[in-house]
C-alpha cells in the first residue's frame, strides 16, 4: 500500500508535462505533502488529533525516513500544539518531501525520470493504470481512482475519501479539473469530504494554510541595481570574458539581482543559489528558451529543435532524446567507450606534445556519434567543430558579428554536414542492421507525426548527437585531464582505480560505481571549472524575484554557477579539493549551491550520460597510457568563446604506453 503523501503527490504529477501543475503555488504544495505525511503518521497510529491539536501516542520509528523525521520533531517537542503548528514545521521540508518521495516512487517502479527533474509513468503502470503489486495487493493509480469517483456515484473507499478531503483542502482540484469539470464535481467533492474520518483535523487545519499568499510590495524592474562598466560598451568585455567571475563579483556587490548592459543589449541577471532554487521550482512557468535558439535553428531551416522547445512539445521530445542520452543506454555499451578511447590513445606519438582540447573533442564526439547514431564522425569532426562554434558564438552567445558565417571556411563546413545528414540517413535505411538509436527514435516520430516533427526539422536533430558532447563533455574532459595532470597524487590514485577496474575483466557498470575518487575528481571538475556558466533565457510571463518585477519579454541571463565559488558553500573555493564530495562533507548538496548542468525542464539531458562518458574515459587513459603537462609546470590558460575550455596551450606528452598482463 502506498503512503498518502506518495498518492496525493502522483495525484497532482501531470503525466504529460512529467511536473505539478505550474499554476499551483509552492508554497501550496509544500503544505498538502505535510498535511499527507500527518495522515500517514496518524494511520500508523504514532500521532492523534483533536479538532484542534496534535498529540504523540507513540515515538516508535515507522522505518521510512520521511515520516521519522517529522514524528522525531513531534517526540522531541513532546508537547500537544496547533496542527498548523506542525503543519508549517513540516511543510519547511517541503523540498525534500518531494524529492525522497519521487526517489522512492522511481525504485518502485511506479515513476521513471529522464533526468531533469521531470517524472512520469512508468511503462507497465502507465498501460495497466495499476501499481506494481506490494504484499500480494493490486492498487489501481491513483489519477484513475479519483477521478471516476468524483464523476461516477461508486461508493469511496475510506482511504480515497481522507485523499479527496485533503486534495480539496487544499485547493488541488482547482489545478486537476477545468472550469467546467470542477463545476460539475463540486457537489460529489462536498458530498465525499463529509464522510472523512481520517484526515479531518489536518484538512480544516489546511485550509487557511494553503491560502492565497499576501504579495508583498515589490520594485520596479527600473530600480534593479545595474553592473557598473564603460559608456556606450557597458559590461561587454566582462561577458565575453570570464562570465561565470564577472557575475559571481556583481552577485556578492549587488545581490541575487542585478543588470548587465552589452552595447545596446540589457539583461536582468538572476544569480546565486537564491536564483537556482527560484529557477528549479518556477522556471517552466516563467521563463523560455525558443527566443535564444531561434536563429541557430533557423540557420537550419528548422523551426524547432530539443534545446529551443519549450512546454508540452518539450517534454515530449525529451521523451525521444531520452534513452539514447540515458546513463543506462551508455552503461549497455562502456565496452565500445573503451574500445573507441584504446583506437585513439594507440595513435598517440609518443614524446610528441598533443593538444588537450582538440584531441578530447574528437574523441569523445566520436563516441557519442557511433553509440547515438552508428556513423563515424571522425572524417567530419573539424567542419563539426567549425559549424557548431561558428553558430553558437553567431546566434546563441551573440559573441561574434553574423558576417563570419559568410567566411569560406564555415560555408564548406556548413556544406559538409549535410554530406554528413546524407551519410546517416542511408546508413538508417539499412532495415537489415542490428540495434536501434537514437535516429532510428527520431524517424519514427517523423513517420507517426510529420505536423509536430517535419521534415524541415530533421536535419538538426539528426546531427544533433554530432554536436553533443563538442562544447560540453569534451571541455570537462579536457578540464578534468588538467587536474589530474596538476595533481599527481590525484592521478596515481585514478590510476589505481583505472587498474582494478580493468583487472577484473569486462567493465562493468557496476564496477564502474565503485571508482570514488575519480568520480568525486569529476564533480570537482564540473564545480571548478563549469562549461554552461550561464543560462540565456526569455521571460515568459512577468515575475517576482529577489524584491523586484521582472516583466515579460526581458532578456535574462540565470547565473547557475555562481554558487560554485562562494566560500560559503565551498570553503577556500579556489582549491581543486575532491574531499568537499565526501558524505561528510557533501558540500554540494546545499539548496542551490551546485548546478553545472543547468536547471528545471532544460537541465541537460545528457547529464548522466556524461558522467558515464568522461569518467570512464579518463580511466581507460590513466589504463593505458603516462603522460605528464608539457610543459611539466604549465598553469592552465582558459579561452571563452563560445563556451569555457582549455587554450590550445595546454599540451601533454605521452611517455609511454603501459603494459598489462590482463
Amino acid at each position: 500500500m502506498l503512503r498518502f503523501v506518495e498518492e496525493v503527490l502522483l495525484l497532482l504529477l501531470d503525466y504529460g508535462d512529467g511536473d505539478t501543475p505550474a499554476s499551483m503555488p509552492l508554497h501550496s504544495l509544500d503544505f498538502i505533502l505535510a498535511g499527507a505525511l500527518l495522515m500517514d503518521l496518524a494511520l500508523e497510529d504514532r500521532i492523534d488529533t483533536d479538532p484542534e491539536r496534535l498529540f504523540l501516542i507513540d515515538a516508535t520509528p515507522v522505518g521510512d525516513s520521511l515520516l521519522d523525521d517529522t514524528l522525531d520533531d513531534v517526540a522531541k517537542d513532546n508537547t500537544p500544539r496547533f496542527i498548523s503548528y506542525w503543519l508549517e514545521r513540516t511543510a519547511r521540508r517541503g523540498d525534500e518531501i518531494r524529492e525522497k518521495t519521487l526517489a522512492g516512487l522511481v525504485d518502485k517502479g511506479i515513476l521513471e525520470s529522464d533526468e531533469s527533474s521531470l517524472f512520469f509513468l512508468s511503462p507497465l503502470v502507465r498501460r495497466s493504470r495499476r501499481y506494481p503489486t506490494v504484499d500480494g495487493q493490486v492498487t489501481e493509480e491513483v489519477q484513475t481512482r479519483i477521478m471516476r469517483l468524483l464523476f461516477s456515484d461508486d461508493i469511496p473507499d475510506p482511504r480515497d475519501i481522507a485523499i479527496v478531503s485533503l486534495a480539496a483542502a487544499g485547493d488541488m482540484f482547482r489545478h486537476l479539473l477545468s472550469r467546467e469539470e470542477l463545476a460539475q464535481a463540486q457537489e460529489r467533492i462536498d458530498l465525499i469530504v463529509r464522510l472523512d474520518l481520517i484526515g479531518q483535523s489536518v484538512a480544516s487545519a489546511l485550509r487557511p494554510a494553503v491560502a492565497p499568499v499576501p504579495t508583498p510590495s515589490v520594485r520596479p524592474a527600473v530600480e534593479i541595481p545595474e553592473a557598473p562598466g564603460w559608456p556606450i560598451l557597458g559590461n561587454v568585455f566582462d561577458m565575453a570574458g570570464d562570465l561565470r567571475g564577472f557575475l559571481t563579483r556583481q552577485y556578492l556587490e549587488l545581490g541575487p539581482i542585478f543588470q548587465v548592459r552589452a552595447l545596446n543589449a540589457h539583461y536582468i541577471v538572476l544569480a546565486g543559489p537564491e536564483a537556482n532554487n527560484f529557477v528549479q521550482k518556477n522556471g517552466r512557468a516563467f521563463l523560455r528558451s525558443y527566443e535564444i535558439w531561434q536563429g541557430f535553428n533557423s540557420a537550419w531551416g528548422a523551426k524547432d529543435a530539443l534545446t529551443g522547445m519549450d512546454g508540452p512539445g518539450h517534454v515530449r521530445m525529451r521523451k525521444v532524446h531520452r534513452r539514447a542520452f540515458s546513463g543506462r543506454f551508455i552503461e549497455d555499451r562502456l565496452d565500445e567507450v573503451v574500445d573507441i578511447t584504446q583506437r585513439v590513445i594507440a595513435q598517440w606519438q609518443e614524446s610528441r606534445p598533443i593538444s588537450v582540447h582538440s584531441a578530447m573533442q574528437k574523441l569523445i564526439a566520436e563516441q557519442i556519434a557511433v553509440l547515438t547514431t552508428g556513423v563515424s564522425a571522425l572524417a567530419h569532426i573539424d567542419d563539426l567543430i567549425a559549424t557548431l562554434n561558428g553558430l553558437l558564438s553567431v546566434h546563441v552567445m551573440k559573441q561574434r558579428p553574423s558576417l563570419i558565417l559568410r567566411l569560406p571556411r564555415l560555408r564548406r563546413a556548413r556544406k559538409r554536414m549535410g554530406e554528413l545528414y546524407d551519410l546517416v540517413m542511408a546508413y538508417h535505411e539499412d532495415e537489415g542492421r542490428a540495434g536501434r538509436d537514437l535516429i532510428d527514435d527520431l524517424l519514427d516520430l517523423h513517420h507517426s507525426d510529420p505536423q509536430f516533427f517535419p521534415e524541415t526539422d530533421l536535419q538538426v536533430a539528426v546531427l544533433g548527437p554530432f554536436f553533443a558532447g563538442i562544447e560540453t563533455s569534451a571541455n570537462t574532459t579536457s578540464f578534468m585531464l588538467y587536474a589530474v595532470l596538476k595533481h599527481p597524487g590525484l592521478l596515481e590514485r585514478m590510476t589505481a582505480e583505472a587498474d582494478y577496474l580493468f583487472n577484473q575483466g569486462t567493465v562493468t557498470a557496476e564496477g564502474l560505481s565503485r571508482t570514488d575518487v575519480t568520480r568525486r575528481i569529476f564533480m570537482e571538475t564540473l564545480r571548478m571549472y563549469p562549461v554552461i556558466p550561464g543560462l540565456p533565457r526569455t521571460a515568459a510571463n512577468s515575475f517576482e524575484f529577489g524584491g523586484y518585477t521582472v516583466p515579460a519579454g526581458s532578456k535574462i541571463i540565470v547565473g547557475n554557477t555562481v554558487p560554485h565559488h562562494l566560500p560559503h558553500y565551498y570553503p577556500d573555493p579556489e582549491r581543486f579539493d575532491i574531499d568537499r564530495f565526501l558524505p561528510e562533507r557533501a558540500e554540494h548538496s546545499q539548496p542551490g549551491a551546485f548546478a553545472p548542468f543547468g536547471l528545471g525542464t532544460h537541465r541537460c539531458l545528457g547529464s548522466s550520460f556524461a558522467e558515464v562518458q568522461v569518467i570512464l574515459t579518463l580511466l581507460t587513459i590513466a589504463r593505458h597510457a603516462e603522460i605528464e603537462l608539457d610543459p611539466s609546470g604549465y598553469n592552465l590558460k582558459i579561452e571563452q568563446v563560445p563556451a569555457p575550455h582549455p587554450a590550445k596551450s595546454f599540451k601533454f606528452r605521452l611517455l609511454r604506453r603501459r603494459q598489462h598482463s590482463h
